[in-house]
């Protein structure tokens, strides 16, 4: 497996997809059985699990930035085949305490809290912990509080609500005006681009340019392409060939393979002038695909394709913008990953 996160960041459990710069910085924190992503509107996610790596249920809780903003929580189950399969009603239960039934939402599995339950299971997560699912028929799903306080306070304080009557964890008499309002989402404007593929012969010729191929290695540190490595019989990917995409009269796209693993891949893709001296500017080297003036990555934390990162950077006419990065929580058997856990937002025009 392959991550697109920096070294430091390489302990989480599933990789989250390339850092994009953004107007706030992004969090993403994990301890234990629970993990935070705040994007850069200063939204933020904590999503907790079940403390059996084999159990699929999961808990988000949502709270956006700004006074006053409560807390929106939300459960899923969704058994793997052979597992036992709810029956009837689902009611959350802390300790024993049966809090009522929670109602579907939309997706499959899914459900959502209430203001009194939603209360009830914060208190639940800081505190004494004992919060399960029970079924109709007395089954029984517990869920983790292990790591939640961590997350719960890491959530407050990149919030700015530590201190104030609204923070869940450090709770103070500052004002709740203090609180830092929500960022807005910035917009990004995508640019046309030109109907060019590597097949076209401008595109052709410039892709056997041994001088473009130095001006991609020359953005490099060390050796982090292997497809630009000279021939190598021990590097599979050595001295790819190139591919390239004229975006308008002053631009193009390069791309060529960077690495493989055993389920995942990453391609590098540069802007580049079309003639000497090229000006290369290297925008990834985790991408999968690139249509439309957009590059996408996307990587799954294993094979089972149960948690996928992906992240996309959006052509504005001079330069590739990061506009999406999506984390995926925990591995724990839900195909796709249990909920989406964004980085960095934009709305692209």
């Amino acid at each position: 497996m392959r991550s697109l996160l920096p070294a430091a960041l390489l302990a989480l459990a599933c990789p989250l997809g390339a850092i994009a710069a953004a107007p706030a910085k992004s969090l993403y924190f994990q301890h234990h059985d629970w993990v935070v992503a705040c994007d850069n509107t200063l939204t933020c996610r904590a999503a907790g699990y079940a403390p059996d790596d084999g159990d699929t249920l999961s808990v988000l809780l949502t709270r956006k930035a700004g006074p006053g903003q409560a807390i929106q929580g939300r459960l899923s189950l969704q058994p793997e085949e052979g597992q036992p399969r709810p029956k009837g009603a689902l009611h959350l239960r802390i300790q024993q305490q049966d809090l009522g039934v929670l109602a579907p939402a939309g997706g499959e599995g899914t459900h959502s809290l209430n203001a009194a339950q939603t209360s009830a299971l914060l208190s639940a997560l800081v505190r004494d912990g004992g919060v399960s699912v029970i079924d109709g028929a007395g089954h029984r799903w517990p869920l983790s509080d292990k790591g939640a306080a961590a997350v719960l306070l890491k959530i407050d304080e990149y919030q700015g609500r530590l201190g104030t009557p609204g923070a869940v964890m450090r709770k103070g008499s500052s004002p709740e005006s203090s609180v830092p309002a929500a960022l807005p989402v910035p917009v990004v404007r995508k640019a046309a681009t030109l109907d060019s593929t590597p097949d076209d012969p401008a595109s052709a010729r410039l892709a056997a340019s041994p001088a473009l191929r130095a001006a991609l290695r020359a953005t490099l540190e060390g050796d982090s392409c292997e497809g630009l490595q000279e021939t190598d019989a021990d590097i599979p990917l050595s001295n790819s060939p190139l591919e390239v995409r004229h975006l308008d009269a002053q631009h193009v796209l390069v791309n060529v393979p960077c690495w493989r693993a055993a389920y995942n891949s990453g391609d590098g893709y540069w802007v580049a002038r079309p003639q000497p001296p090229f000006q290369a500017k290297r925008v990834t080297s985790d991408a999968i695909d690139y249509d439309d003036g957009q590059i996408i990555a996307a990587q799954k934390g294993r094979g089972l394709a149960d948690s996928i990162s992906h992240a996309a950077w959006t052509w504005d006419g001079t330069n590739f913008i990061a506009t999406s990065e999506v984390a995926p929580g925990l591995c724990r058997g839900v195909p796709g990953g249990t909920w989406e856990l964004p980085m960095l937002v934009s709305e692209v025009r």
